[in-house]
């Protein structure tokens, strides 16, 4: 990832920089007359003259999320907090309020402090004014220790400046708690030494920076999209009753695999779908040929692992594919977005990623099968019936998950319906729309079109009352005839993953 990649803001003058450093110092007095017995500060260690970009934004709400954990431990007599009331007395401050007439935004917090932040070119600032009516000698110090642990063992804490002052408005330095100095953000020896000495370049120290940011957003988000498909895989096999498939009823038409089957698929597959987003950021400036042929590569190595799990079954093949396709897409534009990620982005980067998958996949499909290899059930169907399978859904950008499985889905849970019945009727859902290559295979073309209209039908029979009792007869119908729907299961499954990266914040709609 380049510098100005991540430090993309406008650059200030050293005139702005010592300013905003007198407008500190003002605000700091001004706090302190409004009576708290205790005020920390909260700003971040950016060198050069860009101090205010969006990953460092990120960074700022990370820290005030941190000091506002450790402030609701501490024991403060509660706080008024309907609008004008501060403790003590002292007037409300408005947000046009704030010292220099800068824009700013005010909190008041139940748990004992007001928060007041502002977000300006010159970095952003945040101020804890902490009240408690009895006072608590020695308390400056006590919340000096505990910011100290949040700028020592925070992943983002080395960026983290937080200072903390008493009522007089004498910062309360390491020192005076015995504390050695903070150390270099680049080698690790006492930071002061370094700056004397000016040991290391800006440029250095700025790419330290970077390294942290993005190691911290990268890794938050990609263990979030992880979350959610690991999430997914383990809810579609959990959704019971399902026709044909395995579920914690009965394996279904598949006689190799069972329900425990799929959670070690499934837990074999967690850091695979988290790399799958690590090369999607790391390489989201590639061309989208060469992005998918390393998504491609990572693929196979969790294949691998898949059917080392299964002991050589096919459990999620299709979903390894559909899955490295989205959470590529899911890096790809989170490395250059703030969350929450518009979904229409997202969809479009899985249409063009799955555009290379369909072009390699016709290409190689145009030859013959060689020396005894034999064509996969995917290659007949593409050559019998024009159905292109996983690989088309991709390479539309999902189209059926986003039609019919994901939209029944949230349908259904907004309703009050439990997800596994929710789960249920999107797989219907899917069944009725979707030509299964699958269900093709097994059956035959005629049969796997007449399983569509009759999935139709109980659609629009179904209720929360008799559709246990429907599925049931449905699967035993489907065993008795050998038919599977793994395609529509793997539908259920993105549609599931669509909707948990919804509620997860990562996205903020598909639909």
């Amino acid at each position: 990832m380049k510098l100005s990649d991540v430090i993309c803001g406008v650059p200030i003058s050293a005139g702005e920089q010592e300013e905003a450093k007198r407008r500190r110092e003002l605000r700091i007095r001004q706090f302190l007359e409004e009576g708290p017995i205790c005020l920390i500060r909260l700003t971040l260690n950016i060198i050069g003259p860009v101090k205010s970009f969006p990953m460092a934004l990120d960074a700022f709400h990370e820290g005030v999320c941190a000091i506002r954990r450790e402030l609701s431990s501490f024991s403060f007599e509660k706080l008024d907090c309907s609008p004008g009331a501060i403790p003590d007395g002292s007037p409300a401050v408005k947000p046009g309020d704030h010292p220099g007439g800068e824009p700013g935004e005010t909190s008041r917090d139940g748990a004992g402090f007001v928060f007041r932040e502002f977000k300006e070119n010159t970095g952003a600032e945040g101020y804890f004014l902490l009240f408690e009516k009895s006072g608590s000698e020695g308390l400056a110090k006590t919340v000096k220790k505990r910011m100290i642990s949040i700028e020592e063992n925070h992943p983002l804490g080395r960026l983290f400046n937080i200072d903390v002052f008493s009522p007089d408005g004498n910062p309360i330095s390491r020192g005076l708690l015995g504390l050695g100095s903070r150390s270099c953000l680049v080698c690790g020896e006492p930071a002061a030494s370094c700056i004397e000495k000016r040991a290391h370049s800006t440029e250095l120290i700025l790419w330290r920076t970077v390294q942290i940011l993005n190691d911290f957003f990268r890794g938050k988000a990609a263990d979030l999209a992880a979350a959610c498909a690991v999430r997914a895989l383990l809810y579609e096999v959990s959704a019971t009753p399902k026709p044909g498939l395995v579920d914690r009823n009965n394996s279904g038409s598949h006689q190799d695999m069972d329900f425990f089957t799929f959670l070690d698929s499934s837990a074999a597959l967690i850091p695979w779908f988290r790399d799958f987003f690590c090369i999607g950021w790391d390489h989201a400036s590639d061309p989208e040929p060469l992005l998918f042929s390393r998504l491609r590569f990572a693929g196979k190595r969790a294949e691998e692992q898949m059917f080392s799990a299964t002991g050589g079954v096919n459990t999620h093949k299709g979903l390894v594919f559909s899955f490295a396709v989205l959470c590529g897409a899911l890096g790809q534009i989170h490395a250059r977005r703030p969350l929450p990620l518009d979904g229409r982005q997202v969809i479009d980067a899985c249409w063009k990623l799955g555009r290379c998958a369909l072009d390699d996949f016709q290409k190689t499909g145009e030859k013959e099968p060689q020396g005894g290899q034999r064509e996969t059930n995917g290659e007949q169907c593409r050559r019998r019936y024009g159905l292109l399978g996983a690989r088309g859904e991709a390479a539309a950008g999902f189209p059926s998950a986003l039609r019919y499985g994901l939209p029944v889905l949230k349908k259904r849970l907004a309703k009050g319906d439990p997800l596994n019945d929710a789960a249920i009727f999107s797989l219907l859902s899917l069944i009725a729309s979707v030509d299964d290559t699958n269900m093709i295979h097994r059956g035959g073309f005629a049969a796997a079109q007449d399983r569509k209209k009759e999935a139709m039908r109980l659609l629009s029979q179904l209720t929360n009352e008799n559709f246990h009792d429907a599925l049931n007869a449905l699967d035993s119908s489907y065993i008795r005839e050998n038919l599977s729907p793994g395609g529509c299961a793997d539908l259920l499954a993105v549609s599931l993953m669509l909707c948990f990266l919804e509620q997860s914040g990562l996205v903020d709609a598909f639909y």
